[in-house]
């Protein structure tokens, strides 16, 4: 089963709890796959994981990972020790889509230090920015530590389960079976056949991102990208965001890496989905012609920005979407979607990769709490105390990305530091691990008696209401508040 029996500097720190007898087959070796893997490895649950792609992904630019994810560290000291090794410490300013200076810079971590009523807080725990490959690679080592290695070249077509057994067939013929299996394959997943026993296909979320990362050396020969562009005098990484209408765009500079991506309308006719999401190759000259038809223009320095881009090294990603599903257990409790097969973030919540590694550390722990004979039950539970914080969390990504789209410059004006994000101490400081272990008997008398139960992982005061995708477009498309 991949499980290991030696012990070394990765894994002699490591408090590995017993063997519950469970067996889990774990389908996507992206973040939330090889997280899973490793919280319930260490939880005493044996792994396996199949991953579609033939190697280990390497290409990718940047993301976030915020607090109560990196909480999964604190079990994992050398790796801890690497991952904080690997991020970067990001500063970022705000600007007007023509290039007018509004706000800071100001760390990341700051965005972090308001608390239920927006006062400041003493506490600012560090956002890590972490380089996709970069990332994948501390968790690929830590995973290889353990003795669980990654099949490549299985893609997942079938997903089925018995009253005991989950199973999971490949496109390559194989068939596995397990206590349970993990859909973790992203938003190409199958298992929607077997947990919602109807398609469930991505659609448009009406909007696409030109995006690409590249050596820093690039940049820097252009002199003027490289000055208006440059580290800070600390050495902290720069990042600026641009904001106008229906639009925002990242420009992020680190020692070693040049990225930049642009989130904008999605007028292409095209928003079929393919295993990998769609995206189409394009050019700089895509990027500039989509300014100058927006805005009336493009800054000469975006010109410059967008040009060094190296050949083949830009995409247009589209941004596909499902709306959201309370449910992501199978019927008889065998087969769990976790991460984007689950719930699809826009780029703009910081998100995604955090409550992919939440879901980690909650099935996990729920497993482990519930046992072999149990399995149906903890995957219950876990979706009980995951699916309302997740839902509020999309939400906070589209609120963000309404207000960078419709940002209230009269407001900005009186007080520039009102075009900053803020996320509230409820995002940043939940501990997925105790919220399981604290709540799992009461989610449990929930399910089968209908005693009362309300999860506290949310914002306080928020009461759960359905939505899609369609109502938070049109919100975004008059002004309205998305509210969360």
């Amino acid at each position: 089963m991949g499980d290991a029996s030696g012990q070394d500097a990765h894994t002699s720190h490591v408090q590995r709890h017993p063997d519950t007898g469970i067996t889990a087959v774990i389908v996507g070796g992206g973040v939330g796959g090889i997280m899973t893997a490793l919280e319930c490895w260490r939880k005493g649950i044996q792994v396996r994981i199949y991953e579609r792609s033939s190697k280990p992904e390497t290409q990718g630019d940047f993301f976030s990972i915020g607090p109560s994810a990196c909480k999964a560290f604190e079990h994992w000291p050398v790796a801890k020790e690497e991952h904080e090794a690997a991020s970067y410490d990001f500063c970022l300013s705000y600007h007007k889509q023509n290039g007018e200076h509004i706000y800071g810079p100001v760390s990341l971590s700051s965005f972090t230090t308001t608390d239920e009523v927006g006062e400041s807080t003493t506490n600012t725990p560090r956002v890590h920015r972490h380089l996709r490959s970069k990332f994948q690679k501390v968790l690929l080592k830590q995973l290889n530590e353990i003795g669980v290695s990654i099949q490549y070249n299985h893609r997942a077509v079938k997903y089925d389960e018995t009253h005991d057994k989950a199973i999971v067939e490949f496109d390559n013929g194989v068939r596995v079976e397990a206590d349970l299996v993990v859909a973790a394959d992203g938003i190409g997943t199958k298992s929607f056949e077997v947990v919602t026993r109807k398609e469930v296909r991505a659609r448009s979320s009406g909007y696409a991102m030109y995006r690409t990362a590249y050596p820093i050396e690039f940049a820097t020969a252009d002199p003027e990208v490289d000055s208006k562009f440059g580290l800070l005098p600390d050495g902290q990484s720069n990042s600026q965001m641009w904001v106008g209408p229906d639009m925002h765009l990242f420009i992020s500079r680190t020692p070693d890496i040049f990225s930049w991506n642009m989130t904008h309308k999605d007028t292409s006719a095209n928003s079929a989905e393919t295993w990998y999401g769609t995206h189409s190759k394009c050019t700089p000259a895509d990027a500039i012609q989509f300014l100058a038809t927006t805005l009336g223009s493009c800054p000469e320095i975006l010109r410059k920005v967008f040009n060094t881009t190296p050949e083949d090294h830009l995409v247009d990603w589209k941004l596909l979407w499902r709306d959201p599903e309370s449910v992501w257990t199978s019927p008889k409790g065998r087969v769990i979607q976790l991460g984007d097969a689950a719930h699809t973030f826009v780029p703009s919540s910081g998100n995604g990769a955090t409550q992919a590694i939440e879901d980690a550390m909650s099935l996990a722990s729920c497993l482990e709490i519930g046992g072999k004979s149990n399995v149906p039950m903890a995957l219950r539970v876990h979706n009980l105390l995951r699916a309302e914080r997740v839902s509020c969390c999309q939400l906070v990504g589209f609120r963000n990305q309404a207000n960078r789209h419709n940002t209230n410059w009269d407001l900005v004006l009186k007080n520039p530091q009102a075009i900053k994000e803020s996320y509230d101490r409820w995002l940043w400081a939940h501990d997925p691990e105790q919220y399981a272990y604290e709540n799992y008997g009461l989610a449990v008398q929930h399910l089968i008696t209908g005693a009362p139960f309300k999860n506290t992982n949310v914002p306080p005061g928020y009461v759960y209401k359905a939505w899609n995708i369609d109502e938070l477009l049109a919100k975004q498309e008059a002004g309205i508040p998305i509210e969360v």
